[in-house]
């Protein structure tokens, strides 16, 4: 659930066949998506930057998501 990366360097083909990449294939897409909407003119550390900001939102997200599935509340949400 909060997993972003495939599991290995050398064996990405199965995280493809067997799906369990698409965590780490959604957090691409919305990559790509950011610099799609700068217009694809974006420096390298404009590049760091928005991937930083969406791994960290992901990163929220699957523990979100391991939180719920244990029944727990996140330091996130006792926050808010």
């Amino acid at each position: 659930m909060a997993f972003t990366n495939n599991f290995s360097t050398s064996f990405r083909w199965w995280d493809r066949v067997f799906g369990t990449d698409i965590k780490y294939r959604e957090y691409r897409a919305r990559v790509n998506a950011a610099m799609e909407k700068m217009g694809g003119a974006c420096t390298k550390e404009q590049q760091a930057a928005i991937e930083h900001k969406l791994l960290v939102q992901v990163e929220a997200e699957g523990l979100r998501a391991a939180a719920e599935a244990e029944g727990k509340t996140t330091k996130t949400e006792k926050v808010q």
